[in-house]
């Protein structure tokens, strides 16, 4: 019996084809069997079909997508739509170009399918395609994106990665993002069983910085979702930052170990160490110095790999130690100013005061020129005193004394003065003695001389005094007068400046005795 059916209805399916003018083995479509999908973004089921044209035109398509056998999920007329997927589905394909390619919009777990075309021409045939069925695989994660990059690089070569993602939405792709700026490219292409991919590109120049960096590319899609996939780049280049570390101070006389760091890829493989007369005999990272001087020289150092060398810049080391009072410091004077200069070297600077005996003295000026400093004293001292210098730091101290000198030319005034004032007293201590000496003259001789011969006798008894002498008679003694002749003045006279200006004796008793 059911052999006799079978016939039968292939018989009536025949023949309704044939009512309606219809080449059954037109009445195809291709869609993939399986399509992938993200849960949350959108989905495009791709379809053609064929399907014989009516004779008479122009004619009317409808295109109707169902779930399983009876459920409506995309219908002009969406009244006819069931409620899970009012709102979410969307024909995007033209018919009348044989395109009914599907949209489901957003995607739901339940969107499994299997689902299948149908095409109504209307006052004509109709079709559903039961024999291509496309079910969709709903997933809640993207896988992360494929990213390829040259990841060992030389410092300054141009690198060019790419990041690419597949996805099910071409209207809405996912957005690609790197961790590195720059200007990506953008490309986007459809592939099989309805996936499209999209691909970003971008060219970066590799730097130190780059070097053990991750270089990430980050795909966001619809919903939220994102994933991202990343490589580490590995930089080559040459010793950079190269410097001379070590302790920041060390006190004279004693020892010190300095070490050559760098940042290198790869690792350093050999180090040279120089000071300003030329290289020094260590090759390791490390060096010793020995007692240590404020003396000792600036060093450097030099580190070497596979991709070249690098130099430090010269590192003179801070040795401590107690003041030295220098050549140069010393108290000078002008006229109504005593200045003072104190010039200490010391490491670390310390403190210079100036002193005297009865305490502290304020400084007028202090300079300070790296280790050195110098400290002025201005004001006005007496002429022995002595002053002190005093300095001090954390290593010692040391003092210097200083006699204040006196100035030359008021030290010449103040002699003159003195000797002046010295003669003015012995002066007035003889002229003293001289008026004495004549007030006791004129109480012995009371006679006035009257004649030229009492004048005579006066002069010979002062000019010889020897009593053996005999007195010799002048013819011009008859004459007397009262008055001096000009011989008798300038006798006088002359007698005074013939004799110590300063001996009292009684040549001036001839003027007392004529006036």
């Amino acid at each position: 019996m059911g052999s006799e059916k079978l016939p039968h209805r292939f018989l009536i399916h025949c023949i309704w084809l044939g009512v309606m003018g219809v080449d059954a083995s037109s009445w195809t479509a291709e869609v993939p069997s399986s399509v992938s999908g993200l849960y949350g973004s959108c989905i495009v089921i791709p379809c053609s079909f064929n399907y014989p044209e009516p004779k008479i035109k122009p004619f009317e398509l409808t295109g109707i997508w169902f779930k399983g056998a009876y459920e409506v999920i995309y219908h002009p007329d969406s009244s006819s739509v069931i409620k899970d997927y009012k709102g979410r589905t969307e024909l995007v394909g033209d018919l009348r170009q044989n395109n009914c390619s599907l949209r489901i919009d957003p995607l739901h777990h339940s969107d499994k399918g299997p689902f299948t075309f149908r095409l109504e021409i209307k006052d004509h045939s109709k079709a559903s395609y039961k024999d291509d069925t496309v079910s969709i695989a709903v997933s809640s994660s993207p896988d992360p994106p494929s990213l390829s990059v040259r990841e060992e690089v030389k410092v300054g070569e141009e690198v060019s990665a790419s990041c690419s993602v597949s996805h099910s939405c071409p209207s809405d792709p996912p957005l690609l993002t790197w961790s590195h700026s720059g200007t990506p490219s953008i490309q986007s292409q459809q592939q099989t069983n309805g996936q499209w991919e999209v691909t970003s590109s971008l060219t970066i120049r590799s730097t130190i910085a780059d070097n053990n960096q991750s270089l990430v590319c980050t795909a966001a899609y619809r919903g939220g979702k994102t994933v991202r996939s990343s490589k580490t780049l590995n930089v080559k280049y040459a010793p950079v930052d190269v410097k001379v570390e070590g302790v920041s101070s060390v006190k004279e006389g004693d020892s010190v170990e300095l070490r050559c760091s760098s940042d290198s890829n790869p690792a350093v493989h050999s180090y040279r160490w120089h000071n300003s007369r030329g290289p020094l005999p260590t090759t390791g990272p490390t060096i010793t110095l020995e007692n240590v001087t404020r003396l000792t020289e600036a060093l450097y150092c030099t580190a070497i790999n596979t991709e070249g060398l690098g130099q430090s810049s010269p590192l003179k080391l801070s040795v401590e130690y107690p003041p030295v009072i220098k050549v140069g410091s010393a108290c000078t004077s002008d006229s109504s100013m005593i200045t003072c200069l104190c010039i200490v070297d010391s490491e670390p600077p310390g403190t210079v005061e100036w002193s005297l005996p009865a305490g502290l003295l304020p400084s007028t000026r202090v300079e300070m020129h790296g280790s050195v400093t110098m400290v002025t004293l201005q004001r006005a001292l007496g002429f022995s005193e002595t002053v002190h210098c005093n300095a001090s730091n954390t290593q010692g101290n040391a003092t210097l004394s200083f006699t204040v000198p006196t100035n030359d030319k008021m030290f010449m005034l103040y002699v003159s003065i003195g000797i002046a004032a010295l003669v003015v007293v012995v002066i007035l201590i003889i002229m003293s003695a001289c008026l004495s000496t004549k007030k006791g003259g004129r109480s012995h001789s009371n006679q006035p001389i009257t004649s030229m011969q009492d004048m005579d006798a006066a002069k010979g008894a002062s000019s010889d005094p020897s009593p053996s002498r005999k007195e010799q008679k002048d013819s011009s003694s008859e004459i007397h007068t009262n008055y001096y002749t000009n011989d008798q003045l300038y006798s006088n006279i002359e007698a005074e400046e013939d004799g110590d200006p300063f001996e009292c004796d009684g040549g001036d008793d001839g003027v007392y005795a004529n006036v």
